[in-house]
């Protein structure tokens, strides 16, 4: 990942390299469409789907080439717009914020202030997605394209791994009494507690 940000910061920022970067920008989305589509429960309709996505890069190559670095702006907006959405529309009273579902797959149960914790935490989590989505659109459009780029590729998933350390930190000293995982553990329950169906109250 490290070397996939490093190669794309160094396509935008030094120019000249629009075939590399334009392959480096649609090339992953492309594979995982492809390995999404073939183990898809729909795989005719899937494969049909991305074949038909596949001809129109192809036919539209020229001006996504000229124009990747829009096309990887695109790619990031919805990254984190999405997954700040995943986290906010958790926080609708008869739903169960994401954080707090999983507290509950790592814990089983908790107490008051840990439920209040986690949906404080859901909060700042929708809080910081949106605002690096909102902060790599800005830098965009009225910074130099290089600025941006190292913000994309590097500034934002920084500031996730603070976030992660800072929430850490103050989940220790608020509840000292609750046992504390880390964040692979955090990682793999949220592959669980799942940014997909939204776990509603009982």
């Amino acid at each position: 990942m490290l070397a996939y940000s490093l190669l794309t910061h160094l396509s935008i920022a030094q120019g000249g390299h629009d075939t590399i970067g334009a392959l480096l920008v649609i090339g992953p989305v492309g594979l995982v469409a492809l390995i999404l589509a073939w183990r898809s429960a729909q795989r005719v309709l899937g494969l049909t789907a991305w074949l038909f996505a596949a001809v129109s890069v192809a036919a539209y190559w020229h001006e996504l080439r000229a124009q990747f670095a829009w096309v990887y702006l695109i790619q990031q907006l919805g990254i984190y717009s999405l997954l700040g959405l995943s986290f906010g529309r958790t926080l609708a009273p008869d739903r169960v914020p994401l954080c707090t579902r999983m507290a509950l797959h790592v814990h089983g149960t908790l107490s008051a202030d840990a439920l209040r914790y986690t949906r404080q935490v859901t909060i700042a989590w929708t809080l910081c997605l949106s605002a690096i989505a909102a902060m790599s659109l800005l830098l965009f459009l009225a910074a130099p394209l290089r600025v941006w780029s190292a913000f994309a590729n590097f500034g934002a998933a920084i500031l996730v791994i603070l976030m992660f350390v800072v929430e850490n930190r103050v989940r220790r000293r608020l509840l000292p009494d609750m046992s504390h995982v880390g964040v692979i553990a955090t990682i793999r329950a949220s592959a669980v507690g799942g940014f997909g169906a939204v776990g509603r109250r009982s």
